[in-house]
């Protein structure tokens, strides 16, 4: 039998970064002193890379992957012994992936799509969130009703996901499903995830659709004036519901808090009269001062005794938004109420209005990036104009 000396360990190769941030992983070999590496058609963010024990950090489906990758290495090392075969880099090549060859598999556009939302759904609470996950849940299913008439089949495969699929999948659920622009959008823009989820797992090496570009258009977001917010805090209402969906709609307003922070609220994310909390839709840490009214109705509402206790009674999103339009009915408000006017209310009317800067505002909402809270500073601009009017009709 030959003499043989075999060892192996994973690399990525920072040269070869795509534009989407992603680095190749390869499988570095040393067969009798030569060198050879072979790509395993895996890609992860470089951060997210351990180098120091050549694995993925926190990605135990990629690393499962990689140790089984490895098996698959030394067992074809193992085999080539067996034939008392001398072993050149080139010829394990040929040997390994003749063999990885015959086994090629066609990934499809829905079971990679069932696959992401599986994961996905094991991460709600940890790194993202029901109502992300509930997004996700819609696009799997019109993609299911929408690749049967487009291709005559259940399934397609991923390469065929291009920009002809995308656009008359676009043209589905604006007419079809009577999505807005910005609502196909988004549909466009989960799909485009899904995609880059099937390339970080090697699904497929290259984006299909990556010609085809998004233009969102701007949205003017609603909020109330302080002389509604007046009304709403004055108005006695006689029945129970209302007046609890009135305050924390009011907490909203004078926090920023949105549906999914407010409902799990505690007294344990309160320090010094400052709400402390991550995001739950993206995780990021966010600091707010508590104002009077804040703390007015947190006293209202709060029990001492259990500080993991949720502070506000929260009902669910499609009950709080059905009771604040019985609300804005019965104070005759106009705008139409939902649970994200209290959030955008606090950055254009309490905040933005009353000089607090856009990058104070920015960090208080949780938001990303500052782009996400200029929206709200083009709604105070139409505000400004509206109000300089009144005071030129005055002149």
């Amino acid at each position: 039998m030959s003499l043989n000396s075999f060892s192996m360990q994973f690399i990525v190769k920072s040269e070869k970064m795509d534009k989407n941030g992603l680095v190749p992983i390869y499988a570095k070999l040393f067969i009798n002193t030569q060198k050879i590496e072979i790509s395993t058609n895996r890609r992860i963010e470089i951060y997210k890379w351990d180098k120091k024990n050549k694995k993925a950090k926190e990605d135990e489906e990629l690393n499962q992957f990689l140790e089984l990758y490895k098996t698959k290495l030394y067992n074809t090392y193992s085999k080539a012994l067996l034939k008392d075969e001398y072993l050149t880099p080139e010829l394990f090549k040929e040997i390994f992936l003749g063999a990885k060859k015959e086994k090629v598999k066609i990934h499809y556009l829905l079971e990679t799509a069932i696959l992401h939302n599986t994961n996905f759904e094991k991460m709600i609470g940890i790194k993202y969130s029901y109502g992300s996950y509930k997004n996700y849940k819609s696009t799997l299913k019109y993609l299911k009703e929408f690749v049967p008439i487009y291709a005559n089949t259940k399934d397609i495969p991923l390469e065929e996901v291009n920009y002809n699929f995308c656009e008359a999948y676009y043209g589905y659920v604006t007419t079809e499903k009577t999505c807005t622009t910005n609502g196909a959008n988004k549909q466009i823009q989960r799909l485009k995830k899904i995609i880059n989820y099937a390339i970080k797992q090697g699904f497929i090496s290259k984006n299909p659709m990556a010609t085809f570009t998004l233009e969102f258009k701007p949205v003017n977001r609603v909020t109330l004036t302080i002389e509604e917010l007046k009304k709403l805090i004055e108005f006695d209402f006689q029945r129970p519901t209302l007046e609890k969906v009135r305050d924390i709609f009011i907490f909203q307003c004078f926090t920023g808090l949105s549906y999914a922070d407010i409902k799990t609220l505690c007294l344990n994310d309160i320090e010094e009269n400052l709400i402390k909390m991550d995001r739950a839709k993206t995780g990021n840490q966010f600091t707010v001062p508590l104002l009077t009214q804040a703390l007015g109705l947190i006293e209202q509402y709060a029990d001492y005794e259990n500080a993991t206790k949720p502070i506000f009674p929260v009902l669910s999103n499609q009950k709080m938004n059905s009771n604040l339009k019985l609300i804005q009915e019965i104070v005759g408000i106009k705008k139409s109420l939902t649970t994200h006017i209290g959030r955008h209310t606090f950055a254009t009317t309490i905040a933005l209005a009353n000089g607090v800067p856009i990058e104070t505002v920015s960090k208080m909402l949780g938001h990303t990036k500052i782009s996400t809270t200029q929206v709200y500073a083009k709604v105070l601009d139409d505000k400004i104009i509206k109000d300089m009017d009144r005071l030129k009709d005055k002149f």
